[in-house]
């Protein structure tokens, strides 16, 4: 069936997107001014937010549209990343 192909691939990618930005928040957790690694974690929510939303996985491009808002904040220095907001992260 084709729509358990796209569900297939949607989780395959997935877990990709996670993978770098588990890789990413290491990189932060121990230099939290890596913007290189904060704009990686960015463009990942903001794919699976597009994603999940294709899909119809409403929670969860929700979800990922609150992490994208909070991270925007911290790309545009108007809020500054902090061990509590990477545990969020993480969390989610």
């Amino acid at each position: 069936m084709i729509q358990d192909s796209y569900r297939e691939l949607f989780f395959s990618e997935s877990r990709e997107y996670l993978n770098s930005i588990n890789k990413c928040l290491l990189r932060v957790e121990t230099s939290p001014g890596d913007f290189e690694a904060i704009n990686e974690i960015f463009r990942c929510i903001h794919t699976l937010k597009g994603m999940s939303a294709t899909m119809g996985y409403d929670k969860l491009a929700l979800l990922s549209h609150q992490m994208e808002d909070l991270l925007d904040e911290i790309r545009s220095q108007k809020r500054k990343l902090n061990s509590e907001i990477i545990d969020k992260i993480k969390q989610n």
